[in-house]
Protein backbone atom coordinates (compact mmCIF):
# COMPACT_ATOMS: atom_id res chain seq x y z
CA UNK A 1 0.00 0.00 0.00
CA UNK A 2 1.69 3.54 -1.01
CA UNK A 3 1.66 6.52 0.87
CA UNK A 4 -0.60 9.37 -0.97
CA UNK A 5 1.36 11.61 1.10
CA UNK A 6 4.53 10.67 -0.62
CA UNK A 7 3.14 9.10 -3.88
CA UNK A 8 0.90 11.97 -5.25
CA UNK A 9 1.20 10.68 -8.53
CA UNK A 10 -0.03 6.96 -7.91
CA UNK A 11 -3.71 6.08 -8.55
CA UNK A 12 -6.26 7.88 -6.70
CA UNK A 13 -7.30 5.43 -3.63
CA UNK A 14 -10.99 5.66 -2.03
CA UNK A 15 -11.05 8.37 0.67
CA UNK A 16 -7.20 9.46 -0.48
CA UNK A 17 -6.58 13.05 -0.32
CA UNK A 18 -6.03 14.07 -4.75
CA UNK A 19 -2.89 16.04 -5.46
CA UNK A 20 -2.61 19.25 -4.29
CA UNK A 21 -6.06 18.75 -2.47
CA UNK A 22 -6.40 18.87 1.89
CA UNK A 23 -7.60 15.86 3.86
CA UNK A 24 -10.65 15.98 4.70
CA UNK A 25 -11.64 17.00 8.19
CA UNK A 26 -11.43 14.58 10.69
CA UNK A 27 -13.88 14.54 13.83
CA UNK A 28 -14.13 13.57 17.15
CA UNK A 29 -16.15 10.39 16.15
CA UNK A 30 -13.87 9.11 13.53
CA UNK A 31 -11.26 8.81 16.18
CA UNK A 32 -12.80 7.55 19.23
CA UNK A 33 -13.89 4.79 16.63
CA UNK A 34 -10.59 3.59 15.34
CA UNK A 35 -9.25 4.23 19.43
CA UNK A 36 -12.52 1.82 20.27
CA UNK A 37 -11.47 -1.14 17.50
CA UNK A 38 -7.79 -0.49 18.82
CA UNK A 39 -9.00 -1.15 22.70
CA UNK A 40 -11.34 -4.06 21.47
CA UNK A 41 -8.27 -5.90 19.63
CA UNK A 42 -6.20 -5.02 22.78
CA UNK A 43 -9.06 -6.96 25.44
CA UNK A 44 -9.08 -9.47 23.18
CA UNK A 45 -5.24 -10.44 22.87
CA UNK A 46 -5.32 -9.58 27.27
CA UNK A 47 -7.80 -12.88 27.06
CA UNK A 48 -7.36 -14.70 24.13
CA UNK A 49 -3.33 -15.55 24.91
CA UNK A 50 -2.02 -17.85 22.57
CA UNK A 51 -4.89 -18.34 20.24
CA UNK A 52 -3.90 -17.30 16.69
CA UNK A 53 -6.52 -17.21 15.01
CA UNK A 54 -8.77 -15.32 17.63
CA UNK A 55 -5.40 -12.71 17.68
CA UNK A 56 -4.98 -12.41 13.82
CA UNK A 57 -9.25 -11.55 13.23
CA UNK A 58 -9.09 -8.89 15.69
CA UNK A 59 -5.80 -7.59 14.40
CA UNK A 60 -7.16 -7.58 10.90
CA UNK A 61 -10.69 -5.89 11.84
CA UNK A 62 -8.71 -3.08 13.89
CA UNK A 63 -6.22 -3.19 10.74
CA UNK A 64 -9.09 -2.04 8.29
CA UNK A 65 -10.30 0.72 10.49
CA UNK A 66 -7.09 2.48 11.29
CA UNK A 67 -6.41 2.03 7.67
CA UNK A 68 -9.39 3.40 6.11
CA UNK A 69 -9.15 6.52 8.90
CA UNK A 70 -5.32 7.53 7.94
CA UNK A 71 -5.96 7.12 4.07
CA UNK A 72 -9.58 9.01 4.58
CA UNK A 73 -8.20 11.76 6.61
CA UNK A 74 -4.46 11.76 6.88
CA UNK A 75 -1.64 10.66 9.10
CA UNK A 76 -3.01 9.58 12.96
CA UNK A 77 -0.92 11.55 15.33
CA UNK A 78 -2.00 10.62 18.80
CA UNK A 79 -0.44 12.09 22.22
CA UNK A 80 -1.23 10.40 25.43
CA UNK A 81 -1.69 13.30 28.20
CA UNK A 82 -2.36 12.16 31.84
CA UNK A 83 -6.10 10.38 31.02
CA UNK A 84 -6.33 11.28 27.65
CA UNK A 85 -5.89 11.11 24.06
CA UNK A 86 -4.75 14.97 21.77
CA UNK A 87 -4.61 15.67 18.20
CA UNK A 88 -2.69 18.43 16.46
CA UNK A 89 -5.94 18.68 14.20
CA UNK A 90 -8.47 18.46 16.90
CA UNK A 91 -8.73 21.17 19.55
CA UNK A 92 -11.05 19.05 21.93
CA UNK A 93 -9.22 16.48 24.11
CA UNK A 94 -10.52 12.74 23.71
CA UNK A 95 -11.03 11.33 27.57
CA UNK A 96 -9.72 8.13 27.94
CA UNK A 97 -12.44 6.55 29.54
CA UNK A 98 -14.88 3.54 29.33
CA UNK A 99 -13.64 1.07 26.22
CA UNK A 100 -10.91 3.68 25.71
CA UNK A 101 -9.03 3.19 29.44
CA UNK A 102 -7.54 -0.30 28.41
CA UNK A 103 -5.80 1.43 25.24
CA UNK A 104 -4.64 4.33 27.24
CA UNK A 105 -3.22 2.15 30.54
CA UNK A 106 -1.06 -0.09 28.23
CA UNK A 107 0.66 2.32 26.21
CA UNK A 108 1.44 4.55 29.16
CA UNK A 109 2.67 1.25 30.23
CA UNK A 110 5.20 0.80 28.01
CA UNK A 111 6.17 4.63 27.76
CA UNK A 112 4.67 5.65 24.91
CA UNK A 113 3.97 8.98 24.85
CA UNK A 114 3.36 9.92 21.24
CA UNK A 115 1.95 7.08 18.55
CA UNK A 116 2.01 8.01 14.73
CA UNK A 117 0.09 6.13 12.60
CA UNK A 118 0.57 7.06 9.04
CA UNK A 119 -0.27 4.86 5.71
CA UNK A 120 2.54 2.75 5.22
CA UNK A 121 1.27 0.95 7.90
CA UNK A 122 1.07 -2.78 7.22
CA UNK A 123 -1.54 -5.50 9.16
CA UNK A 124 1.79 -7.36 10.47
CA UNK A 125 3.07 -4.06 12.12
CA UNK A 126 -0.26 -3.74 13.45
CA UNK A 127 -0.62 -6.66 14.94
CA UNK A 128 3.56 -6.70 16.28
CA UNK A 129 2.31 -3.77 17.92
CA UNK A 130 -0.56 -5.29 19.42
CA UNK A 131 1.29 -8.02 20.88
CA UNK A 132 3.98 -6.30 22.59
CA UNK A 133 1.99 -3.61 23.70
CA UNK A 134 -0.48 -6.05 25.72
CA UNK A 135 2.30 -8.11 27.16
CA UNK A 136 3.83 -6.79 30.75
CA UNK A 137 7.17 -4.56 29.84
CA UNK A 138 10.04 -6.08 30.76
CA UNK A 139 12.36 -4.58 33.34
CA UNK A 140 14.81 -1.99 31.85
CA UNK A 141 12.66 -2.05 28.89
CA UNK A 142 12.52 1.65 27.43
CA UNK A 143 10.31 2.79 24.13
CA UNK A 144 13.55 2.69 21.88
CA UNK A 145 14.07 -1.52 23.03
CA UNK A 146 10.44 -1.80 22.06
CA UNK A 147 10.75 -0.45 19.10
CA UNK A 148 14.13 -2.75 18.07
CA UNK A 149 12.07 -5.28 18.84
CA UNK A 150 8.90 -4.21 16.46
CA UNK A 151 11.28 -3.32 13.48
CA UNK A 152 13.24 -7.26 13.82
CA UNK A 153 9.34 -7.89 12.50
CA UNK A 154 7.81 -5.25 10.80
CA UNK A 155 7.19 -1.90 11.44
CA UNK A 156 6.07 0.09 8.61
CA UNK A 157 4.05 3.19 9.28
CA UNK A 158 4.64 3.58 12.78
CA UNK A 159 6.35 5.90 14.94
CA UNK A 160 6.86 6.23 18.40
CA UNK A 161 7.53 9.07 20.91
CA UNK A 162 10.44 10.76 18.81
CA UNK A 163 8.27 12.08 15.80
CA UNK A 164 10.32 15.23 14.96
CA UNK A 165 13.36 12.44 14.08
CA UNK A 166 12.66 9.72 12.07
CA UNK A 167 13.47 6.67 13.78
CA UNK A 168 15.92 4.96 11.28
CA UNK A 169 19.18 4.32 12.97
CA UNK A 170 22.16 2.26 11.31
CA UNK A 171 21.97 -1.06 11.22
CA UNK A 172 23.45 -3.15 13.64
CA UNK A 173 27.37 -4.67 13.33
CA UNK A 174 26.56 -8.59 13.70
CA UNK A 175 28.67 -8.79 16.20
CA UNK A 176 26.98 -6.70 18.71
CA UNK A 177 23.80 -8.50 18.39
CA UNK A 178 25.23 -12.93 18.54
CA UNK A 179 22.41 -15.15 16.98
CA UNK A 180 20.70 -17.15 19.84
CA UNK A 181 19.02 -21.08 19.17
CA UNK A 182 15.68 -21.17 18.32
CA UNK A 183 12.81 -22.98 19.98
CA UNK A 184 12.40 -25.65 17.17
CA UNK A 185 15.93 -26.72 17.01
CA UNK A 186 16.57 -26.35 20.94
CA UNK A 187 13.60 -28.82 21.42
CA UNK A 188 15.21 -31.69 19.32
CA UNK A 189 16.95 -34.34 20.74
CA UNK A 190 20.65 -35.21 19.24
CA UNK A 191 21.95 -38.69 20.25
CA UNK A 192 26.10 -38.34 20.99
CA UNK A 193 29.08 -40.47 20.14
CA UNK A 194 30.84 -40.66 23.72
CA UNK A 195 34.48 -40.03 23.41
CA UNK A 196 37.34 -40.60 25.95
CA UNK A 197 38.19 -37.96 28.35
CA UNK A 198 41.48 -35.68 26.66
CA UNK A 199 45.11 -36.78 27.39
CA UNK A 200 46.80 -34.12 28.94
CA UNK A 201 50.37 -35.07 27.47
CA UNK A 202 48.84 -34.87 24.14
CA UNK A 203 46.81 -31.85 23.42
CA UNK A 204 44.70 -31.09 20.96
CA UNK A 205 42.76 -28.27 19.12
CA UNK A 206 39.37 -27.70 19.83
CA UNK A 207 36.84 -29.12 17.63
CA UNK A 208 35.17 -26.30 15.00
CA UNK A 209 31.93 -26.84 12.81
CA UNK A 210 33.48 -28.34 9.27
CA UNK A 211 32.47 -25.62 6.48
CA UNK A 212 29.47 -27.03 4.43
CA UNK A 213 31.91 -26.83 1.27
CA UNK A 214 33.46 -30.42 0.56
CA UNK A 215 36.55 -31.04 1.33
CA UNK A 216 39.12 -33.99 0.37
CA UNK A 217 39.60 -35.19 3.64
CA UNK A 218 35.84 -35.36 4.37
CA UNK A 219 33.71 -39.02 4.35
CA UNK A 220 31.91 -37.45 1.29
CA UNK A 221 33.20 -35.47 -0.92
CA UNK A 222 33.85 -36.71 -4.22
CA UNK A 223 35.84 -35.57 -7.21
CA UNK A 224 32.87 -33.63 -9.66
CA UNK A 225 33.14 -35.99 -12.55
CA UNK A 226 32.33 -38.85 -10.06
CA UNK A 227 28.92 -39.96 -9.01
CA UNK A 228 27.48 -38.75 -6.16
CA UNK A 229 26.27 -41.46 -3.90
CA UNK A 230 23.38 -40.45 -2.10
CA UNK A 231 23.52 -40.43 2.04
CA UNK A 232 20.95 -43.01 3.71
CA UNK A 233 18.21 -41.50 4.76
CA UNK A 234 18.91 -41.96 9.28
CA UNK A 235 22.50 -40.32 8.61
CA UNK A 236 20.51 -37.45 6.45
CA UNK A 237 18.42 -36.37 9.32
CA UNK A 238 21.46 -36.41 11.36
CA UNK A 239 23.24 -34.42 9.03
CA UNK A 240 20.02 -31.70 8.39
CA UNK A 241 19.81 -31.76 12.36
CA UNK A 242 23.74 -30.47 12.25
CA UNK A 243 23.15 -27.95 9.47
CA UNK A 244 20.55 -26.66 11.47
CA UNK A 245 22.61 -26.05 14.23
CA UNK A 246 25.16 -24.54 12.53
CA UNK A 247 22.78 -21.78 10.89
CA UNK A 248 21.49 -20.93 14.11
CA UNK A 249 24.75 -19.39 15.02
CA UNK A 250 25.92 -18.29 11.63
CA UNK A 251 26.41 -14.90 11.27
CA UNK A 252 27.92 -14.50 7.54
CA UNK A 253 25.74 -13.51 5.19
CA UNK A 254 26.88 -15.98 2.45
CA UNK A 255 27.46 -18.51 4.85
CA UNK A 256 24.09 -18.69 6.03
CA UNK A 257 22.71 -18.15 2.19
CA UNK A 258 24.78 -21.70 1.35
CA UNK A 259 23.53 -23.19 4.89
CA UNK A 260 19.89 -22.61 4.36
CA UNK A 261 20.31 -23.84 0.53
CA UNK A 262 21.91 -27.04 1.56
CA UNK A 263 19.06 -27.48 4.15
CA UNK A 264 16.00 -27.02 1.55
CA UNK A 265 17.63 -29.18 -0.43
CA UNK A 266 18.03 -32.27 2.07
CA UNK A 267 14.55 -31.22 3.81
CA UNK A 268 12.77 -31.32 0.69
CA UNK A 269 14.79 -35.31 0.05
CA UNK A 270 13.51 -36.27 3.48
CA UNK A 271 10.14 -35.07 2.88
CA UNK A 272 9.99 -36.92 -0.61
CA UNK A 273 10.62 -40.09 1.19
CA UNK A 274 7.92 -39.64 3.83
CA UNK A 275 10.18 -38.85 7.25
CA UNK A 276 8.29 -34.93 7.48
CA UNK A 277 9.20 -34.67 11.04
CA UNK A 278 12.50 -33.80 10.09
CA UNK A 279 11.68 -31.35 7.38
CA UNK A 280 8.60 -29.86 9.45
CA UNK A 281 11.81 -29.17 11.82
CA UNK A 282 13.45 -27.31 9.06
CA UNK A 283 10.36 -25.04 8.00
CA UNK A 284 9.98 -24.15 11.62
CA UNK A 285 13.57 -22.98 11.87
CA UNK A 286 13.49 -21.38 8.35
CA UNK A 287 10.05 -19.33 9.58
CA UNK A 288 11.47 -18.27 12.68
CA UNK A 289 14.26 -16.86 11.27
CA UNK A 290 12.33 -14.88 8.59
CA UNK A 291 10.91 -12.73 11.02
CA UNK A 292 13.96 -11.82 12.97
CA UNK A 293 13.55 -14.67 15.43
CA UNK A 294 17.04 -15.53 16.63
CA UNK A 295 18.58 -12.12 16.21
CA UNK A 296 18.76 -12.20 12.58
CA UNK A 297 20.11 -9.75 10.43
CA UNK A 298 17.68 -8.25 7.73
CA UNK A 299 19.60 -10.26 4.49
CA UNK A 300 19.35 -13.53 6.51
CA UNK A 301 16.10 -12.78 7.43
CA UNK A 302 15.06 -12.64 3.53
CA UNK A 303 16.91 -15.31 2.51
CA UNK A 304 15.48 -17.70 5.37
CA UNK A 305 11.80 -16.20 4.22
CA UNK A 306 12.78 -17.02 0.33
CA UNK A 307 13.97 -19.99 1.30
CA UNK A 308 11.01 -21.17 3.70
CA UNK A 309 8.81 -20.67 0.91
CA UNK A 310 10.79 -22.89 -1.42
CA UNK A 311 10.24 -25.54 1.35
CA UNK A 312 6.59 -25.03 2.10
CA UNK A 313 5.25 -25.85 -0.58
CA UNK A 314 3.69 -28.77 -3.13
CA UNK A 315 3.24 -31.96 -1.08
CA UNK A 316 5.26 -30.29 1.98
CA UNK A 317 2.22 -27.78 1.89
CA UNK A 318 -0.29 -30.37 2.47
CA UNK A 319 1.62 -32.06 5.26
CA UNK A 320 1.77 -28.01 7.19
CA UNK A 321 -1.99 -27.86 6.78
CA UNK A 322 -2.42 -30.92 8.31
CA UNK A 323 -0.38 -30.09 11.02
CA UNK A 324 -2.45 -27.31 11.46
CA UNK A 325 -5.66 -29.16 11.82
CA UNK A 326 -4.62 -30.73 15.19
CA UNK A 327 -6.42 -29.21 18.01
CA UNK A 328 -3.38 -28.73 20.29
CA UNK A 329 -0.41 -26.48 20.79
CA UNK A 330 1.13 -27.93 17.66
CA UNK A 331 -1.56 -27.11 15.41
CA UNK A 332 -1.28 -23.63 16.58
CA UNK A 333 2.55 -23.47 15.94
CA UNK A 334 1.71 -25.08 12.04
CA UNK A 335 -0.91 -22.43 11.76
CA UNK A 336 1.67 -19.56 12.22
CA UNK A 337 4.00 -20.92 9.86
CA UNK A 338 0.69 -20.96 7.43
CA UNK A 339 -0.32 -17.64 7.92
CA UNK A 340 3.21 -16.77 6.64
CA UNK A 341 2.50 -18.82 3.39
CA UNK A 342 -0.77 -17.33 3.58
CA UNK A 343 -0.47 -16.49 -0.20
CA UNK A 344 -0.08 -19.92 -1.12
CA UNK A 345 -1.75 -21.79 1.58
CA UNK A 346 -5.39 -20.29 0.55
CA UNK A 347 -5.71 -21.78 -2.71
CA UNK A 348 -4.88 -25.76 -1.23
CA UNK A 349 -6.99 -25.31 2.13
CA UNK A 350 -10.04 -23.62 -0.47
CA UNK A 351 -9.26 -26.87 -2.88
CA UNK A 352 -9.35 -29.21 0.28
CA UNK A 353 -12.28 -28.31 1.67
CA UNK A 354 -13.81 -28.26 -1.71
CA UNK A 355 -12.88 -31.81 -1.44
CA UNK A 356 -15.37 -32.37 1.63
CA UNK A 357 -18.30 -34.52 1.36
CA UNK A 358 -20.05 -31.33 3.07
CA UNK A 359 -17.76 -28.50 2.18
CA UNK A 360 -20.60 -25.71 3.58
CA UNK A 361 -20.19 -27.66 7.42
CA UNK A 362 -18.15 -25.21 9.64
CA UNK A 363 -14.49 -26.39 10.73
CA UNK A 364 -11.38 -26.06 11.38
CA UNK A 365 -10.46 -24.97 7.58
CA UNK A 366 -12.85 -22.63 7.30
CA UNK A 367 -11.29 -20.92 10.38
CA UNK A 368 -7.68 -21.21 8.48
CA UNK A 369 -9.00 -19.30 5.52
CA UNK A 370 -10.94 -16.51 7.30
CA UNK A 371 -7.38 -16.35 9.51
CA UNK A 372 -5.54 -15.10 6.79
CA UNK A 373 -7.48 -12.44 6.11
CA UNK A 374 -7.36 -9.89 2.70
CA UNK A 375 -4.49 -12.90 1.06
CA UNK A 376 -7.93 -15.21 0.54
CA UNK A 377 -10.02 -12.54 -1.19
CA UNK A 378 -8.27 -13.89 -4.62
CA UNK A 379 -8.90 -17.26 -4.06
CA UNK A 380 -12.68 -16.59 -3.03
CA UNK A 381 -13.35 -14.15 -6.23
CA UNK A 382 -12.11 -17.34 -8.58
CA UNK A 383 -14.41 -19.62 -6.72
CA UNK A 384 -17.50 -17.14 -6.91
CA UNK A 385 -17.02 -16.91 -10.61
CA UNK A 386 -16.62 -20.55 -10.65
CA UNK A 387 -19.24 -22.56 -12.86
CA UNK A 388 -19.60 -25.44 -10.74
CA UNK A 389 -21.98 -24.84 -8.14
CA UNK A 390 -20.85 -26.47 -5.07
CA UNK A 391 -17.19 -24.21 -5.38
CA UNK A 392 -19.26 -21.19 -6.14
CA UNK A 393 -21.36 -21.20 -2.95
CA UNK A 394 -18.31 -22.36 -0.65
CA UNK A 395 -16.57 -19.14 -1.66
CA UNK A 396 -19.77 -17.23 -1.20
CA UNK A 397 -20.29 -18.91 2.49
CA UNK A 398 -16.41 -17.76 3.33
CA UNK A 399 -17.06 -14.46 1.81
CA UNK A 400 -19.65 -13.57 4.21
CA UNK A 401 -17.43 -15.03 7.14
CA UNK A 402 -14.35 -12.87 5.79
CA UNK A 403 -16.87 -9.72 5.80
CA UNK A 404 -13.85 -7.77 3.69
CA UNK A 405 -15.58 -4.83 1.16
CA UNK A 406 -13.59 -5.97 -1.58
CA UNK A 407 -15.88 -8.95 -2.31
CA UNK A 408 -18.74 -6.57 -2.50
CA UNK A 409 -19.40 -6.18 -5.99
CA UNK A 410 -18.43 -9.84 -6.90
CA UNK A 411 -21.45 -10.79 -4.39
CA UNK A 412 -24.08 -8.10 -5.31
CA UNK A 413 -23.32 -9.48 -8.99
CA UNK A 414 -23.82 -12.94 -8.27
CA UNK A 415 -26.99 -11.96 -6.13
CA UNK A 416 -28.39 -10.73 -9.46
CA UNK A 417 -27.15 -13.35 -11.62
CA UNK A 418 -26.46 -16.09 -10.60
CA UNK A 419 -27.86 -20.25 -10.25
CA UNK A 420 -30.64 -19.76 -7.30
CA UNK A 421 -28.66 -21.07 -4.71
CA UNK A 422 -25.60 -19.34 -5.22
CA UNK A 423 -28.16 -15.99 -5.41
CA UNK A 424 -29.71 -17.16 -1.88
CA UNK A 425 -25.94 -17.56 -0.32
CA UNK A 426 -25.10 -14.49 -1.69
CA UNK A 427 -27.44 -12.78 -0.35
CA UNK A 428 -26.57 -14.18 3.22
CA UNK A 429 -23.46 -13.50 2.50
CA UNK A 430 -24.11 -9.84 1.88
CA UNK A 431 -26.28 -9.10 4.91
CA UNK A 432 -22.68 -9.52 6.86
CA UNK A 433 -20.37 -6.75 5.05
CA UNK A 434 -21.22 -3.16 5.89
CA UNK A 435 -21.91 -0.81 3.83
CA UNK A 436 -24.68 1.24 1.78
CA UNK A 437 -24.03 -1.04 -0.96
CA UNK A 438 -24.68 -3.89 0.50
CA UNK A 439 -27.99 -2.48 1.81
CA UNK A 440 -28.90 -1.59 -2.17
CA UNK A 441 -28.17 -5.11 -3.18
CA UNK A 442 -30.32 -6.91 -0.42
CA UNK A 443 -33.79 -3.87 -1.53
CA UNK A 444 -32.98 -5.30 -4.89
CA UNK A 445 -33.59 -8.83 -3.83
CA UNK A 446 -36.21 -8.10 -1.51
CA UNK A 447 -38.35 -6.79 -4.46
CA UNK A 448 -37.66 -10.12 -6.62
CA UNK A 449 -40.64 -12.01 -8.18
CA UNK A 450 -39.01 -15.44 -6.63
CA UNK A 451 -40.36 -16.44 -3.01
CA UNK A 452 -36.70 -18.13 -2.64
CA UNK A 453 -35.24 -15.23 -3.01
CA UNK A 454 -37.34 -12.08 -1.55
CA UNK A 455 -37.58 -14.70 1.24
CA UNK A 456 -33.96 -15.06 1.52
CA UNK A 457 -33.48 -10.84 1.11
CA UNK A 458 -36.05 -10.71 4.19
CA UNK A 459 -34.36 -12.74 6.64
CA UNK A 460 -30.51 -11.12 5.59
CA UNK A 461 -32.34 -7.65 5.97
CA UNK A 462 -33.41 -8.13 9.37
CA UNK A 463 -30.46 -10.22 10.26
CA UNK A 464 -28.30 -6.82 8.73
CA UNK A 465 -30.70 -3.97 10.22
CA UNK A 466 -32.10 -5.32 12.97
CA UNK A 467 -35.86 -3.46 13.90
CA UNK A 468 -34.76 -0.71 11.28
CA UNK A 469 -36.10 -2.92 8.98
CA UNK A 470 -39.65 -2.88 10.38
CA UNK A 471 -40.93 -0.53 7.89
CA UNK A 472 -39.64 -1.93 5.14
CA UNK A 473 -40.75 -5.26 5.31
CA UNK A 474 -44.19 -3.83 5.90
CA UNK A 475 -44.36 -2.35 3.23
CA UNK A 476 -43.45 -5.93 1.48
CA UNK A 477 -45.91 -7.45 3.27
CA UNK A 478 -49.03 -4.97 2.12
CA UNK A 479 -48.10 -5.19 -1.29
CA UNK A 480 -47.95 -8.56 -1.36
CA UNK A 481 -51.05 -10.30 1.68
CA UNK A 482 -53.43 -10.13 -0.93
CA UNK A 483 -51.69 -11.56 -3.45
CA UNK A 484 -50.74 -15.45 -4.09
CA UNK A 485 -46.99 -15.16 -2.36
CA UNK A 486 -48.37 -17.23 0.73
CA UNK A 487 -44.69 -18.40 1.44
CA UNK A 488 -43.15 -14.80 1.23
CA UNK A 489 -46.39 -13.23 3.35
CA UNK A 490 -45.63 -16.11 6.25
CA UNK A 491 -41.98 -15.67 6.41
CA UNK A 492 -42.65 -11.51 6.89
CA UNK A 493 -44.57 -12.25 9.03
CA UNK A 494 -42.25 -14.25 11.09
CA UNK A 495 -39.32 -11.86 10.88
CA UNK A 496 -41.96 -9.33 12.21
CA UNK A 497 -42.86 -11.64 15.10
CA UNK A 498 -39.14 -12.45 16.18
CA UNK A 499 -37.86 -8.99 15.67
CA UNK A 500 -40.35 -7.87 18.60
CA UNK A 501 -41.04 -4.23 17.72
CA UNK A 502 -44.67 -3.01 18.78
CA UNK A 503 -45.26 -1.40 15.25
CA UNK A 504 -46.14 -4.17 13.62
CA UNK A 505 -49.41 -5.19 16.06
CA UNK A 506 -51.40 -3.10 14.23
CA UNK A 507 -50.97 -4.45 10.73
CA UNK A 508 -50.85 -8.26 12.00
CA UNK A 509 -54.37 -7.06 14.31
CA UNK A 510 -55.76 -6.03 11.06
CA UNK A 511 -54.78 -9.33 9.33
CA UNK A 512 -56.77 -11.17 11.80
CA UNK A 513 -59.81 -8.48 11.67
CA UNK A 514 -60.17 -9.27 7.79
CA UNK A 515 -62.39 -11.95 6.57
CA UNK A 516 -61.45 -13.71 2.87
CA UNK A 517 -63.08 -13.34 0.25
CA UNK A 518 -61.32 -15.82 -2.35
CA UNK A 519 -58.08 -17.70 -2.04
CA UNK A 520 -59.34 -18.93 1.30
CA UNK A 521 -56.55 -21.42 2.31
CA UNK A 522 -53.80 -18.66 1.55
CA UNK A 523 -55.93 -16.36 3.98
CA UNK A 524 -56.05 -18.71 6.43
CA UNK A 525 -52.15 -19.62 6.33
CA UNK A 526 -51.26 -15.90 6.66
CA UNK A 527 -53.84 -15.44 9.81
CA UNK A 528 -52.12 -18.59 11.75
CA UNK A 529 -48.64 -16.76 10.65
CA UNK A 530 -49.91 -13.44 12.28
CA UNK A 531 -51.56 -15.43 15.59
CA UNK A 532 -48.02 -17.13 15.51
CA UNK A 533 -46.15 -13.77 15.65
CA UNK A 534 -48.36 -11.67 18.04
CA UNK A 535 -48.60 -14.38 20.40
CA UNK A 536 -44.69 -13.48 21.11
CA UNK A 537 -44.51 -9.66 20.81
CA UNK A 538 -45.03 -7.95 24.54
CA UNK A 539 -47.75 -5.55 23.95
CA UNK A 540 -51.25 -5.71 25.50
CA UNK A 541 -52.65 -4.52 21.94
CA UNK A 542 -51.05 -7.92 20.54
CA UNK A 543 -52.65 -10.19 23.40
CA UNK A 544 -55.99 -8.39 22.91
CA UNK A 545 -55.74 -9.39 18.78
CA UNK A 546 -55.24 -12.27 19.80
CA UNK A 547 -57.97 -12.95 22.38
CA UNK A 548 -60.11 -11.57 19.80
CA UNK A 549 -59.60 -13.87 17.53
CA UNK A 550 -59.51 -17.15 19.80
CA UNK A 551 -63.38 -15.94 20.09
CA UNK A 552 -64.42 -15.04 15.97
CA UNK A 553 -62.06 -16.30 14.23
CA UNK A 554 -62.49 -19.01 11.02
CA UNK A 555 -61.93 -22.77 12.80
CA UNK A 556 -58.80 -23.49 12.42
CA UNK A 557 -57.66 -19.51 13.24
CA UNK A 558 -59.05 -20.21 16.52
CA UNK A 559 -57.76 -22.98 17.49
CA UNK A 560 -53.85 -21.96 17.09
CA UNK A 561 -55.31 -18.72 19.11
CA UNK A 562 -56.10 -20.57 21.97
CA UNK A 563 -54.08 -22.85 21.68
CA UNK A 564 -51.44 -19.75 21.78
CA UNK A 565 -53.48 -18.26 24.90
CA UNK A 566 -53.54 -21.50 26.29
CA UNK A 567 -49.12 -21.92 26.44
CA UNK A 568 -48.51 -18.49 27.23
CA UNK A 569 -50.99 -18.80 30.44
CA UNK A 570 -49.00 -22.13 31.45
CA UNK A 571 -45.95 -19.88 30.76
CA UNK A 572 -46.90 -16.59 33.27
CA UNK A 573 -47.78 -19.31 35.67
CA UNK A 574 -44.71 -21.26 35.62
CA UNK A 575 -43.21 -20.79 39.11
Amino acid sequence: MGNPEIDAAGPVRPFSARRGAPWPARSVADVVSVLLELARALRGFATCEGALTRRRALSERAFQAVSTEVLRSGPLDLTLRHRAFMLPDLPERIEARGGLAILHELLSRHAIERLRIDARLSIDALHGLLELVVRPPVPGEDVRSLLDTLEARDARGLLLNDLDQPLTRPPRALGSTPPHPSVSVTTVRVETVSTPPPDPSNPSPKPTVAPCVARPDRADARPESAPRTPLPLPSLGERLHARLVELEHTTDDEAYARLAGEIVSWASQLGREGLSEDCYRAMRVLADHAVGGGGRAELQARTAARRFAELASDERLEDLIDRALVSDESGVQAAQLLLQRRDAAVPAIFERLHALPDPLAPGPLHALIITSGEAAVPALLRGIQSRDETRSRLALRLAGELQNPALLPALAQTARHAPLACQIEAIRALCLIPGEASRQALSDALSSQLDQIAIAATQAIAAKTGIDAVPALLDVLEAHVRSTRTQLCRAVIDVLGRLGDERAVPRLAAILERRPVLRRAHWHAIQLAAVDALAVLPTREARRAVERAASHAAGPVRDRARQRLSLRADADGAP
